[in-house]
């Protein structure tokens, strides 16, 4: 059996740059029975830099772990390992306005600024999924509106290994969970090829077997 991992950031403490996701949006319709309005993340991923750093990691998380952007370097090794599952897409960049670099380099606040000089970056996206085996991985799902389909995952035991269900002769080297939103997972070797790179603001923990 094959193990598979999920992605994670590594570092909180500004030793990377860190960005937020400001767009795009599509709003979804309002569900008219519980009232939520949703919206959907389309092409293209626009990021805007925080203040902490401006050295950009491999890996820069602007949503959570649910968007991942990563740099040339790990998409020209993705693509030239063939690994199956993901896309790229580019990613833009919005700076407030009244926001502007001092010319004095001592006053500039530790941060990336715009114009961007440096290497291209791109939105990493995950076009593989499976199932999860609610039963074996000790969770459940609760059904919160039954106009919408909006659910509730309960864990009854954090410490049970992912089980996945479903066709899983599928070839996914990086993939999603359908009942576990937007969060990524890859296989062995994609935890090797990461740790063989080097790459940075990222790790890998082991999640369960394929």
């Amino acid at each position: 059996m094959t193990r598979f991992y999920d992605f994670v950031r590594q570092d909180y403490g500004d030793v990377y740059a860190d960005a937020l996701m400001c767009g795009t949006y599509e709003q979804l319709p309002r569900c008219a029975n519980c009232q939520l309005a949703c919206r959907r993340r389309i092409p293209p991923l626009i990021i805007e830099w925080d203040d902490g750093s401006n050295v950009i990691g491999d890996f820069t998380w602007p949503a959570g772990l649910e968007e991942i952007v990563v740099s040339d370097r790990v998409k020209t090794c993705f693509q030239s390992n063939g690994l199956v599952g993901i896309e790229f897409e580019p990613v833009e960049m919005f700076q407030k306005p009244n926001l502007k670099k001092p010319t004095k380099e001592s006053r500039a606040k530790r941060r990336v600024w715009l114009p961007y000089n440096g290497p291209p970056l791109w939105s990493l996206v995950v076009t593989s999924s499976f199932h999860l085996d609610l039963v074996k991985s000790k969770r459940s799902v609760v059904n919160e509106c039954q106009r919408c389909g909006r659910e509730r995952m309960i864990v009854h035991d954090r410490a049970a290994p992912l089980v996945l269900t479903g066709d899983l002769s599928q070839r996914a080297d990086l993939f999603r969970i359908r009942e576990m939103g937007k969060l990524v997972f890859g296989v062995e070797s994609v935890r090797q090829i990461i740790e063989e790179n080097r790459f940075t603001n990222v790790q890998m923990k082991e999640r369960g077997r394929l």
